[in-house]
């Protein structure tokens, strides 16, 4: 969005989004939001755990969007916090909401100068490799420079509806084209990251009522451990570390 007088609808819809507050933008239900957003974050930090992130380490949030979850979440939890995002409303509701711990950058996420970055302990990226898809073998090349961890969160792109819903206006406005497992993984291995942790989790799409949410929770739990139904559930997650 910087510098530029005609942002892609992508931008544009990002704009708004950081404007409103992506809770708000983005879910059907404030039950819905708060519930699949809780469940990432708190499974984000989990795998970070499992994976030697220190708690008093310093972290990137590579995409942090309206920085809800470095504000909620990393900067509570870690010693230091820097988030960048290519949308210049969404840094600056970030900002507004900012704990001490966290700092935030507007920039372009494939354009980005790396070598500007300190080293880090780990780099979340949540939600963020599927808007940038044909920039994301070099952005987790680049990320290697700075950190030996990371933890990433993606759609489930072999998820059928999830899929045909990208063709959607809406989904198309956003920039929406997620990867499959195996292409993503494939991205991760030949920039030198190793999967050490994978989970497939969260029953509901963003748009999901509130009633069939409430009426289907109690059944997410047994989806997700079944390596059949799970195919069912909206997101993967992944703890890596730099391959030895």
């Amino acid at each position: 969005m910087t510098g530029d007088p005609t942002p892609s609808k992508p931008d544009a819809y990002w704009d708004r989004a950081g404007e409103q507050g992506y809770a708000q933008a983005m879910y059907a239900d404030s039950d819905v939001a708060s519930h699949l957003r809780g469940r990432a974050w708190q499974t984000a930090i989990e795998i970070a755990d499992a994976i030697g992130v220190p708690t008093d380490g310093q972290v990137l949030d590579f995409g942090c969007g309206d920085g809800a979850f470095t504000n909620q979440v990393l900067a509570r939890r870690y010693r230091s916090v820097d988030g960048i995002d290519k949308s210049d409303a969404a840094i600056q509701r970030a900002r507004a909401e900012a704990q001490n711990r966290a700092t935030y950058r507007a920039a372009d996420l494939v354009t980005f100068d790396y070598n500007s970055l300190p080293r880090y302990d780990a780099a979340f990226l949540m939600g963020i490799l599927h808007h940038v898809k044909a920039g994301t073998p070099a952005i987790v090349r680049s990320i290697a420079q700075c950190t030996g961890k990371m933890i990433v969160l993606e759609p489930n792109g072999n998820h059928v509806l999830r899929k045909a819903l990208e063709y959607t206006p809406s989904y198309r406005a956003a920039g929406e084209d997620s990867f499959s497992r195996k292409e993503l993984t494939a991205i991760f291995t030949a920039a030198g990251w190793r999967v050490e942790i994978q989970r497939r989790m969260n029953l509901f799409p963003n748009f999901t009522p509130r009633l069939v949410y409430r009426l289907m929770a109690p059944l997410e739990p047994w989806i997700e451990a079944s390596n059949v139904l799970n195919a069912l559930c909206t997101v993967d997650m992944y703890g890596l570390t730099l391959g030895r």
